[in-house]
């Protein structure tokens, strides 16, 4: 069974994420696009637009040591949700969590919506506070 195209997509996204490519990533992400960080933390909120996106995406990145391992990704026309292992260091602090990120996609496979939900939000949010 082939997989489906907005599947591929958010697996590129993602080894673009990994390589540091936010340029490549930022093809994948509408204009208009809306991303929206859980918790009580220095990231938590909701960022509108490409632009805000791709700087909030930029300041997760700080640090260094970040990645990113896909473990499954579930897609269909409209929606793809993707749960990833997501490990990073910062400041002499470790996150080791694993992620659920449900998307809106539109027409041409690009995110227009996405949610970022770690399965230890007491851990995420003392990581980035």
């Amino acid at each position: 069974m082939t997989e489906h195209p907005n599947a591929a997509t958010v697996r590129r996204s993602f080894e673009a994420w990994n390589s540091g490519r936010l340029d490549v990533l930022g093809e994948y992400i509408t204009d208009d696009a809306v991303l929206h960080f859980a918790g009580n933390n220095a990231m938590s909120g909701t960022y509108r637009g490409r632009d805000a996106v791709m700087d909030a995406l930029a300041r997760a990145r700080r640090g260094g040591g970040t990645h990113s391992d896909v473990e499954s990704v579930l897609a269909s026309d409209d929606h793809v949700i993707v749960f990833f292992h997501l490990t990073h260091e910062r400041d002499g602090k470790t996150l080791d969590v694993v992620q659920a990120m449900p998307m809106k996609v539109n027409a041409e496979g690009k995110i227009s919506e996405a949610w970022f939900l770690a399965n230890d939000q007491r851990g995420f949010d003392q990581f980035w506070s």
